[in-house]
């Protein structure tokens, strides 16, 4: 899988597959284009698929930070003129949903599904705990953590190939990538006025015990062509926990 340098020196690992209409997948924090190995494949059957590793995830390059939702976007607007794609669909998760509103305000974007998606930073109480326990022991104690306090669904915890799947890609997240990433995530602007500024029809989809669900009358309140999906005992990975469904709702509205 290649290399492509953005914004200077800063290296994304990518993988393409399939033909046709291109698609991005961004995927969440403490994420890589691993996060997506259930649903990938299934839309590359119809549809060129674009996965990366955002800067400071997988096996990126880990500049200095913090990493803002902004330079996320201009890496991707890089990524995407640099393959040569033709104003991709783009699919954002939790993280990956900020990046592609960013991108979507700034650039022609036919489509955008945004999955868990927020519009504003998160409370920044919980992530200042999340990185002490990063930085002293480590992303996998970071997931553990997580699941100890009941912060991930049953469904993604008691699934063992859910769970383990988390667990991989956030082993595979440098401490440190993470804490730039945070740090950016925390400074993120509220993006709500701004959505009624997009025009790409939108498809939102949420797990119905996923925390930010919340955060869908917000969205549904100022965006013009949105449509919405619950996937049923889901929480915030429809990815890892019903890739089916997922896939399943992405495809239809394609």
């Amino acid at each position: 899988m290649p290399f492509k340098y953005v914004n200077g020196n800063i290296g994304l690992f990518f993988n393409m597959a399939g033909s046709g209409k291109p698609i991005v997948l961004i995927h969440h924090l403490a994420g890589s284009y691993k996060s997506w190995k259930f649903v990938s494949p299934k839309l590359a059957e119809e549809n060129l698929i674009l996965v990366y590793d955002l800067r400071g995830h997988g096996r990126s390059s880990i500049p200095f930070g913090p990493y803002y939702i902004e330079d996320h976007s201009q890496d991707l607007r890089s990524l995407i003129l640099q393959l040569r794609l033709e104003s991709p669909i783009l699919v954002g998760h939790s993280i990956g949903s900020l990046v592609a509103i960013d991108y979507a305000l700034k650039y022609n974007t036919e489509k955008l599904i945004l999955i868990g998606a927020l519009y504003k930073s998160p409370s920044a109480q919980a992530y200042e705990k999340y990185l002490r326990v990063a930085q002293n022991f480590g992303m996998r104690a970071l997931a553990e953590y997580r699941r100890i306090y009941k912060e991930f669904s049953e469904k993604l915890i008691n699934n063992y190939t859910a769970w383990n799947s988390l667990l991989e890609v956030y082993e595979e997240t440098n401490v440190l990538g993470y804490k730039y990433a945070v740090e950016g995530l925390l400074m993120a602007k509220d993006y709500s006025e701004d959505l009624k500024k997009i025009s790409s029809k939108t498809l939102l989809i949420y797990g119905n015990n996923d925390g930010l669900i919340s955060n869908l009358s917000v969205f549904k309140n100022n965006m013009k062509d949105i449509e919405t999906k619950i996937i049923d005992d889901c929480g915030h990975f429809p990815n890892f926990e019903d890739p089916e469904t997922l896939v399943k709702f992405i495809k239809n509205f394609l």
